[in-house]
């Protein structure tokens, strides 16, 4: 927000700056389950979720709905606005990684 000051001279306020949060952690299956969820009400304005499959057969991870498929010794990343939920499906023998960057405005 922008004025003036008593002496005619004029002032923005500062810029919000963006703050970065990172959670990374192996995936050992069988899991089907919320792997991450975001407080309510949420602050987090974008998510970049990746995934590494570091087991012989494809398995699937969504973000706010949105699924993808990580075939055995690929990474896959996605990225959301206003990230809510963080969902990982793998069969009993499958195992891998997962790395989830969020961004959060911050207003001085």
């Amino acid at each position: 927000m922008c004025g003036s000051h008593k002496n005619k001279t004029s002032f923005c306020c500062p810029e919000a700056e963006i703050f970065t949060e990172e959670i990374c952690g192996n995936l050992q299956g069988p899991i089907d389950q919320v792997v991450w969820t975001a407080p309510s009400p949420s602050d987090f304005i974008q998510g970049t979720f990746t995934v590494t499959n570091t087991g012989s057969s494809p398995f699937i991870f969504s973000v706010n709905g949105i699924v993808q498929t990580v075939p055995p010794g690929n990474t896959v990343s996605l990225s959301v606005n206003n990230p809510t939920t963080f969902i990982v499906t793998l069969g009993a023998e499958d195992r891998g990684r997962f790395c989830i960057t969020l961004y959060k405005r911050l207003f001085a």
